[in-house]
């Protein structure tokens, strides 16, 4: 009996062990996630958009990686909270986006910052995803070759904001979304999908007009750009060669 209760012993104490160790790798993980996450945010702000590119290379590794996928949920796209729109609003920027680049038209262009501190995956997943959608987009706007690189870039980035705008839920995180229709929509106009982009500057201005209704200034302000593109939707813009 003594023999077995210390067998018993010393398989339960280095389960407790392994169990930490996944843990530590889980955490160590999703601090990685968060840190280049945030890493592509400060190369948006110092306009160094291919070292974007670069890390939204290695987050997209991260994401794939074992020890950050054992510690999510079966679906990690949508959340329960409107927690990413917080994040918006606490890095609110007062203007977005160099219009004078390549055309007027209006790119959410600062990406989200994540607090070091979370380890909600609903929140840091689409986050990641959605900073790295954006740094394709961005990458493509910089571009010099307006041929089947651009084409590439811009490409990617729809396909990977549709991911994240698929998982969310639809009464949740509403600049979030304005952010990727927004967005999404500029680069169907861009790709000179005239349809594709009027589909998103139309759905874009039912949940704009919703901030209108209430008259609440901290989100028509972050709106205000998204409406520059929805009032010049009937610009023609030329499509990528």
């Amino acid at each position: 009996n003594l023999q077995y209760i210390v067998q018993i012993n010393w398989v339960e104490t280095h389960t407790t062990r392994s169990i930490e160790q996944s843990s530590n790798r889980a955490n160590m993980s999703i601090e990685r996630a968060i840190q280049l996450s945030n890493q592509i945010v400060c190369f948006f702000e110092t306009r160094c958009f291919n070292k974007a590119l670069l890390s939204s290379c290695s987050a997209m590794e991260v994401l794939q990686q074992p020890s950050y996928m054992a510690e999510q949920a079966p679906s990690v796209i949508g959340g329960s909270n409107d927690f990413i729109d917080q994040c918006i609003l606490n890095h609110d920027k007062t203007s977005s986006s160099d219009q004078t680049i390549m055309d007027d038209d209006f790119i959410y262009e600062h990406g989200i910052v994540l607090p070091m501190n979370t380890f909600d995956a609903t929140v840091i997943t689409p986050v990641l995803i959605f900073n790295c959608a954006l740094s394709y987009q961005l990458a493509a706007r910089h571009c010099d070759d307006h041929g089947t690189h651009r084409i590439a870039l811009l490409e990617r980035a729809a396909s990977l904001y549709q991911v994240v705008y698929n998982g969310q839920d639809q009464e949740l995180n509403t600049i979030f979304k304005c952010a990727i229709l927004n967005n999404v929509g500029v680069i169907h106009k861009m790709l000179g999908r005239s349809e594709a982009a009027k589909a998103c500057f139309d759905y874009l201005v039912s949940i704009m007009m919703t901030y209108v209704a209430a008259d609440n200034s901290k989100y028509l302000r972050l709106v205000q750009g998204f409406w520059n593109n929805v009032l010049g939707n009937g610009r023609e813009t030329a499509p990528a060669a």
